[in-house]
């Protein structure tokens, strides 16, 4: 099987550093952090009752909320400059006149950087399964939200890769791809709520129902799977079926996830393949004699 050659180089290059082995341990013992901090605080309930599968539960939320929030930083951090930082060190031309197609290039630097995050998530599942033990979580539970956190950050990886593609510094392709993804998983959250308080205030007496722009937001994919899975802790399982969500929400989520995630790797492939740049030019040389 031949790996992608970006792939391949990037891989080795990450482990020659150790910025990604700091990452990574930062990056567990923050959880494992929140993990002895909770059992700190329940330690002398447990001792007294006995294990709650109710504090599992809200054990399993909030590590999964606390985690969603990292990813939502840390990806856009490794994606926002796949390409700018070629571009910047001048080795993007090489790059474009080797045998690699623009595709492969794009796959190369979003594989990259997606893997590094997709382990992330994995070393993070002993943690998880310390909820699973004491009850109260299924393995399936797990499972099922390492997925999720796979296909959302290939999703915004592939935001940051576009981004990346058609900017020319590493700073302003940061910058943006924080704002378009925190427009696209809060914004559009945003926008929803409005678009409900507008329909409410013109009184017509009928539910104007969810609006279709909340679905574009992975929280609300995100929040719907912990529903289904742990009912969110007590009473706020009653949020989502009361706001009209569909309960396959999750599922909805994840196929608008990958489908914008092939849009934006088309039209990353569509600006840095240089043919089109020089069709361009030749067009506008025509028009202009």
């Amino acid at each position: 099987m031949r790996i992608n050659p970006v792939l391949r180089n990037e891989s080795k290059l990450a482990a020659r550093t150790p910025k990604f082995t700091i990452l990574l341990f930062i990056y567990i013992a923050i959880l494992s952090a929140g993990v002895l901090v909770f059992y700190n605080l329940y330690s002398e309930t447990f001792y007294a009752n006995g294990l709650d599968l109710q504090s599992s539960v809200m054990l399993y939320f909030g590590m999964a909320i606390g985690q969603a929030v990292l990813l939502m930083f840390i990806v856009p951090a490794l994606t926002s400059t796949a390409i700018c930082s070629e571009r910047e060190k001048q080795t993007l031309d090489m790059l474009l006149s080797s045998k690699l197609t623009p595709f492969q290039i794009i796959i190369g630097k979003l594989s990259s950087s997606s893997i590094k995050v997709i382990m992330l998530i994995i070393c993070t599942m002993p943690i998880y399964v310390v909820c699973g033990l004491t009850g109260g979580i299924r393995i399936s539970n797990i499972i099922q939200l390492i997925m999720f956190f796979a296909v959302t950050t290939i999703f915004v990886g592939s935001i940051g890769v576009f981004i990346s593609t058609y900017t020319k510094t590493s700073k302003v392709a940061t910058a943006l791809t924080y704002a378009l993804v925190l427009f696209i998983f809060i914004g559009t959250l945003i926008i929803a709520f409005i678009i409900l308080m507008v329909e409410g205030m013109k009184g017509n007496g009928a539910d104007p129902g969810i609006p279709w722009i909340v679905y574009l937001s992975p929280a609300t994919g995100f929040m719907s799977m912990l529903s289904n899975q742990v009912g969110m802790v007590g009473q706020m399982g009653y949020m989502v079926p009361s706001m009209d969500i569909s309960k396959y929400a999750e599922y909805i989520s994840i196929a608008i996830q990958l489908g914008l995630s092939v849009v934006f790797i088309y039209l990353s492939v569509i600006k840095l393949n240089p043919l089109n740049t020089k069709r361009n030019l030749k067009i506008f040389k025509r028009k202009k004699s």
